[in-house]
């Protein structure tokens, strides 16, 4: 007599679910990993999973970058800007997230895919693009203006975005007063 016990269902993944994964599998793997064969057998899923939420893979890559960008960029700057806060605070609380929630760990992962893909490297520009113009607007409502001005954004969104990727031997401060004293050195006036 056979068994006729069905085997459990696979699992069932949403379109966000896909995104997340994909963002995972980018940050640990690469952009090549993220070939529709890999991500379902690394899933555990059918393919036909895939292809209910996406068309093809353009369609996905273009999901992907527009869910980051949502996701990591446009969400952070709507919030910091919906504070009432000075914007020296404004500025420490987008580090503060930033920091706190790691939403820079897929920064570097984009960066070394765009060097691979055009696609990629477009919605980066207009990424970095974004981030400058609010950092940027940031910087000079705390008054700074000029070369000084333009320095202190290009170091903050450096720093911000790649602080991962660079080694540092660990610091005699924790990361909040090491953030509070980037923050001052930062926003100081000399």
């Amino acid at each position: 007599m056979r068994d006729t016990q069905k085997s459990p269902p696979l699992p069932r993944y949403d379109r966000e679910r896909w995104l997340e994964t994909a963002l995972n599998v980018l940050a640990t793997e690469g952009g090549a990993r993220l070939r529709i064969d890999s991500l379902v057998k690394n899933l555990g899923v059918t393919k036909g999973s895939f292809y209910h939420h996406f068309k093809n893979r353009d369609e996905f890559v273009r999901a992907l970058i527009d869910y980051w960008s949502k996701e990591f960029t446009e969400s952070v700057i709507n919030d910091v800007n919906t504070s009432e806060a000075s914007p020296s605070e404004r500025l420490l609380s987008l580090t503060q997230y930033v920091e706190a929630e790691g939403l820079d760990q897929f920064d570097i992962a984009f960066r070394s895919w765009a060097a691979q893909d055009p696609v990629v490297a477009e919605a980066l520009r207009e990424v970095d693009r974004r981030r400058y113009e609010f950092v940027r607007g940031v910087f000079a409502a705390i008054g700074f203006e000029g070369a000084e001005l333009e320095m202190r954004v290009r170091l903050f969104l450096v720093f911000i975005s790649a602080r991962r990727s660079v080694y540092t031997p660990q610091s005699a401060y924790d990361s909040a007063s090491e953030t509070l004293l980037r923050h001052e050195f930062l926003t100081q006036k000399h």
